[in-house]
């Protein structure tokens, strides 16, 4: 036999929300109603009298959804996708889905057994039933699944009804758990004690008691079909006509049961943004001038409207921070192959400091892999830009060395006295610091203060490079014509270059990082033409592997000098690289361990969650930084010069 439709369920699942308690204590009515409109869900959004139902479902999990009838599909769906809307509207930070289910009339014929909860009606002291209800998900080792039914008209059956006034019907169907075995008694036994839990503290002494009973499953038809009320048609009366007092249904007020949204509700809680600023342009995520990053939220709700990261604008620099696993890495990739897609005329050089087989991400990358023979920084440019290359490499010798006051000035004199000579620097590093060790030999210092400068010289040189395959990295090429390495020529003209330095120690990846970023400020000139386009794009994640601070605080240790030299030689480079056209993507878990130029030069930072004390730097407000404690994966707070809001990171289809 053919199944029967005979109306259609609207329901709306509940996924998030925000606490939203009505805890006025004010005396003046007005002001308290007011509260109570906006707070409590026992309410008539729609105005027309609409049967309107919620079902909090506590199995191994908690759900909570509205439901509506309606006699067909189209009306359902209007009516749940209203319903959606004006809840949102209400409450700050919720969000649900809406869906429309047939009712077959074989499916109402439902076995299961059904009850009733009856609680008295206008109580002096608000009922805490919907605390009930969250109490008993939080009971561990909770051996009955339980569904509750909560039912609820405007009032339309006094004459002149009470506005805040709701006929008010509470049904549940209790099945055990089936992770618990249990007999027949025992059965009866625990749902009798689940029943008497929910009516407890529900009466009104001495003499009106709350109580349960069992209904014939005849009545899952009219609670499905949301027909559990009286009409006043039923019995033929007119406008002026009282309705039977002995079949007059339970009736409740707004103020008089916990129908709001307490803070202990088991749903997800959004993250909400307070001073948010967001510009929405007509600009779509296909856009060659944009990237796009995410959709934005809003109230704590997603919206429709798109996140997007002005291409240009990378020459101020990006920060991404984030704990493991938020959605860190996987935005880069998504950043970087969309650029290069959109702009594949911009240099990409991705530093790779920690992931193995990063390179799996970018299959348009050219690779190249510490250790090998292709893979080659010269320790020093011998370029038409002599001088300027060895003040630079000076500095940058004497950081990653942590050698302090001298360090640069006699490696800049060694480096001008070979030069001089031969026209020309040592092949070898290694030679260049037998160089700078002859070069101290022959000044007239006091001995003993000499042979105190040259120990410290060779002692930290020797601790950096003990290993022959840094020195074959580091060493030049033959002839001037080839110092230029082939991953920098690749980059220069455009190409995407990864270079993997994972098998490096800490000590060597932050002086090859030094010396690819100088080589990069010598070697990049200014734009003439200052179009403040981007040319260059340089991404690097554990970035306090070379930009990092130092852990030991002593102000004469090597590794304190070295940071601080660090800091100070790229404040003025990364300042400067707008003018270049070249930007920076620095991405790290933990930023309160970085420089403070690798932060303070990005005027664009993206912050997925972070833990103390990295969700400090950020923001003085102490809710922002709880957000950014709590915050899901795939979730963001963007900071750019105009804007500053919630989004959630793109899916990657890459």
């Amino acid at each position: 036999m053919e199944m029967k439709i005979v109306g259609y369920h609207s329901r709306i699942k509940i996924t998030q929300v925000l606490p939203c308690v009505c805890d006025d204590v004010t005396g003046d009515s007005k002001i308290r109603r007011n509260k109570l409109m906006r707070t409590s869900w026992l309410y008539d959004p729609f105005g027309d009298n609409l049967t309107y139902g919620v079902e909090f479902n506590v199995n191994k999990g908690f759900s909570w959804d509205f439901f509506l009838y309606a006699k067909t599909a189209e009306l359902a769906e209007e009516l749940g996708e209203a319903l959606l809307m004006n809840l949102q509207e209400k409450y700050k930070g919720l969000d649900g889905k809406v869906s429309v289910y047939p009712l077959y009339s074989k499916y109402l014929e439902v076995k299961r057994r059904l009850y009733e909860i009856i609680i008295p009606q206008h109580p002096p002291i608000k009922f805490q039933f919907l605390r009930k209800i969250i109490n008993y998900y939080k009971t561990p080792q909770r051996k009955i699944d339980a569904n509750i039914f909560i039912l609820w008209k405007r009032d339309d059956l006094h004459i002149s009804p009470d506005p805040l006034s709701y006929m008010l019907r509470i049904f549940i169907s209790l099945n055990p758990n089936q992770n618990y075995f249990m007999n027949f008694d025992k059965q009866e036994s625990s749902i009798n004690a689940v029943l008497r839990y929910f009516i407890s503290d529900m009466s009104i002494p001495p003499y009106i008691k709350a109580e349960y009973k069992s209904l014939s499953p005849i009545n899952w038809i009219a609670l499905l079909t949301c027909n559990v009320f009286p009409k006043r048609s039923d019995y033929g009366l007119g406008p002026g006509q009282n309705f039977p007092r002995e079949v007059m249904p339970k009736f409740m007020r707004s103020d008089e049961i916990d129908f709001d949204i307490p803070h202990e509700m088991p749903l997800l809680n959004p993250p909400i943004l307070e001073n948010r600023n967001s510009i929405n342009l007509p600009i779509s995520k296909n856009d060659p001038n944009f990237i796009y990053i995410g959709k934005k939220m809003k109230d704590g709700v997603l919206s429709t409207d798109l996140g997007l990261i002005e291409i240009d604008s990378l020459t101020t620099h990006l920060n991404i921070f984030g704990k493991t696993g938020t959605g860190k890495s996987t935005l880069i990739k998504m950043i970087l192959n969309d650029l290069h897609n959109k702009r594949p005329d911009v240099g990409i050089l991705i530093l790779n400091l920690a992931k193995p087989y990063l390179e799996d991400d970018y299959p348009m990358a050219h690779v190249y892999k510490f250790p090998s023979e292709k893979f080659r920084v010269p320790y020093i440019i011998p370029f038409n830009r002599a001088m300027i290359s060895i003040k630079e490499t000076s500095n940058v010798f004497a950081a990653c060395l942590g050698l302090k006051h001298m360090g640069p000035g006699i490696f800049s004199e060694t480096f001008q006295i070979c030069y001089s000579k031969h026209k020309k620097f040592p092949k070898e590093v290694k030679a260049f610091f037998s160089c700078v060790d002859e070069y101290m030999k022959a000044k007239s210092w006091e001995p003993e203060y000499k042979q105190h400068i040259r120990t410290a010289f060779k002692r930290r040189i020797s601790e950096m490079f003990y290993r022959p395959d840094l020195e074959a990295t580091l060493n030049l090429f033959e002839g001037e014509s080839s110092s230029i390495p082939e991953w920098f020529i690749k980059w220069k003209e455009g190409e995407t270059v990864l270079l993997d330095l994972t098998k490096c120690l800490e000590d060597e990846q932050h002086l090859i990082g030094m010396l690819i970023l100088n080589m990069i400020e010598i070697l990049i000139s200014i734009d003439k033409e200052k179009t403040n386009k981007l040319k260059y794009l340089i991404a690097m994640d554990e970035a306090h592997r070379i930009l990092g601070k130092s852990n030991d605080k002593h102000p004469e240790s090597p590794e304190f000098i070295m940071k601080n030299r660090t800091n100070a030689h790229f404040s003025r480079n990364f300042n400067e690289w707008r003018a270049k056209g070249i930007g920076i993507i620095t991405a790290d878990q933990h930023p309160h361990l970085l420089l403070d130029v690798a932060i303070d030069s990005a005027r664009n930072k993206i912050l997925f969650q972070l833990g103390y004390p990295g969700n400090q730097i950020f923001t003085g407000n102490m809710r922002e930084r709880e957000m950014l404690l709590t915050l899901w994966e795939r979730y963001a707070l963007v900071i750019t010069n105009a804007e500053r809001y919630l989004m959630k990171t793109a899916d990657d289809n890459i």
